[in-house]
């Protein structure tokens, strides 16, 4: 369970700030025995924990962003 949902938010940032993961991610989480239903349960967790990693990075990416533009 703690795979599914590690991979998951891992997947939810990536395509948050524009990476590609392609099925990396769905082959990691089939590979540990994660399915739809496990995803399900888990989602709170998942959308939760992404949210909290998106929050504390975005400051990060705005700061870069500005200096670039600078």
């Amino acid at each position: 369970m703690r795979e599914t949902e590690a991979e998951a938010v891992a997947f939810v940032v990536c395509a948050a700030i524009g990476l590609e993961v392609n099925t990396a991610s769905s082959d990691y989480v089939q590979l540990h025995g994660g399915d739809k239903a496990t995803l399900a349960e888990s989602l709170a967790v998942i959308q939760q924990t992404a949210s909290v990693i998106l929050q504390a990075i975005e400051p990060c990416e705005a700061a870069a962003t500005d200096s670039a533009l600078n």
